[in-house]
């Protein structure tokens, strides 16, 4: 008897011991769940005073330290990251996740040539680390040695083709070569995958050639030579390029002058370029000519351009001008695709002018080199663009056009930019007009 209560005291401690056991072993679980999600959650604070907490309980838990670690990276706090991450590579110094988020936070200490070392050293501990090759993509592009970012991110993608990070370096190398195209594929993944990241949304926000641009000045002279005789059109014009509200919108502010029939006028304007909902940017622009006689007093615009599947953008709008041969209105529209390099666009306009152009068409492509530099040719019936026509064209009577020009960086940030344009007119007068235009970007 006395026997068998022994056995049933024993078995009761083991059970109760076992439970003991299993509470503490679902009380960590919980309590490292609990940190991840609100490190993924991006609420730091709350991480890192849920580790803090869970470590009292079990001080030499390595996840739940290398989640407190994480947590305050991310929070800025990285003295305390590098403490914690360091104590951690001491007791692992083969453990591939450590060695990469050491990487990581050599890269913010601006250490290069450490993090490079580092993330070899994960993959000699993880030759399939997709992480650590991501790690090596980022440095090889930072270098400017964007083949070799390309390799090690395609391996990484290789191994996981849903690596976020990886995705993102390829679309931002590509968009940096102004493959804008297949860029706008890459960051659209990374920022579907990972949609809490900033960084991915605003470099998908940026895969426009617009938004790449830095501020810069830029000093424009135009000649246009007639057929019938008339003195040569002439318009020269300074320009300053800028972005506001971290980049979320770049603002064009120029001034020029227009010399027609023998007499001037002087002209200011406002561009803007805000960054609006998921994929959509619009183009807005007011110009003033106070007192003019030759070119229209007023002119403003507005016209929405969305992307579509990522590659393809089509935009609407309105124009209103007023001047002295009367007020027109105009409506807009246009179709493109972000073709790789390529950038071919249709677009349309159709206008109220009883005695000028009622309708245009126009087709053009673009070929983009690296950053925002491209070559350009277009053709069309109507009015030409307001890139190489003047807006009172539209007046004039329809002719076909054609027209071409560069728009590149030399010498890094010296930007030169030239076209011709020809215009036949339609039972009037042809035209030739060339451009030319110099600047530099900050």
């Amino acid at each position: 008897m006395n026997k068998t209560r022994g056995i049933i005291k024993a078995l009761a401690a083991a059970g109760l011991a076992a439970l003991v056991l299993v509470s503490a072993g679902t009380a960590r679980a919980q309590g490292r769940d609990e940190v991840r999600q609100a490190l993924y959650a991006g609420d730091q604070d709350k991480a890192i005073a849920l580790a803090l907490e869970a470590l009292r309980g079990d001080p030499s838990n390595a996840e739940i330290r290398f989640l407190l670690a994480r947590a305050y990276a991310y929070s800025g706090r990285l003295d305390e990251a590098d403490a914690v991450l360091d104590r951690l590579l001491i007791e692992h110094p083969a453990d591939a996740d450590l060695l990469v988020f050491k990487g990581r936070m050599l890269c913010r200490h601006n250490d290069l040539d450490g993090a490079e070392r580092t993330f070899r050293r994960a993959l000699d501990a993880q030759p399939r680390s997709a992480d650590a090759l991501a790690g090596l993509a980022d440095i090889a592009a930072w270098r400017g040695r964007y083949d070799a970012s390309l390799v090690c991110a395609r391996r990484a993608l290789d191994l996981d083709a849903n690596h976020a990070g990886a995705l993102f370096r390829v679309g931002s190398v590509l968009l940096w070569q102004g493959d804008y195209g297949r860029a706008r594929g890459y960051l659209a993944r990374a920022a579907e995958l990972e949609p809490m990241n900033a960084d991915y949304r605003r470099a998908l926000d940026r895969a426009v050639p617009l938004f790449v641009r830095q501020a810069e000045i830029r000093l424009s002279g135009r000649d246009e030579h007639w057929s019938d005789g008339r003195a040569d059109y002439g318009d020269l014009d300074l320009a300053v390029l800028f972005g506001l509200f971290d980049d979320r919108a770049k603002f064009v502010a120029r001034m020029g002058r227009s010399w027609r029939a023998g007499g001037n006028d002087d002209q200011i304007g406002l561009e803007a370029y805000p960054r609006l909902w998921k994929g959509a940017y619009g183009y807005f622009d007011l110009s003033l000519a106070p007192g003019a006689e030759y070119v229209p007093a007023s002119s403003v615009r507005a016209e929405i351009y969305q992307t579509l599947l990522t590659r393809y953008e089509v935009s609407l709008g309105l124009q209103r001008t007023g001047s002295a041969a009367g007020a027109v209105s105009m409506a807009v529209a246009s179709a493109a695709a972000y073709w790789g390099a390529w950038y071919p666009n249709v677009r349309v306009l159709w206008a109220d002018a009883a005695a000028g152009t009622a309708f245009t068409w126009m087709a053009g492509l673009r070929r983009y080199f690296a950053g925002a530099s491209y070559a350009w040719a277009g053709f069309g019936r109507g009015a030409r663009s307001l890139e190489t026509g003047s807006i009172e064209e539209i007046l004039a009577g329809p002719a076909w056009f054609f027209e071409a020009g560069l728009d590149v960086y030399v010498l890094r940030d010296i930007k030169l930019r030239g076209y011709i344009s020809r215009r036949e007119g339609i039972g009037g007068a042809d035209s030739t007009a060339v451009s030319l235009t110099a600047g530099y970007r900050f």
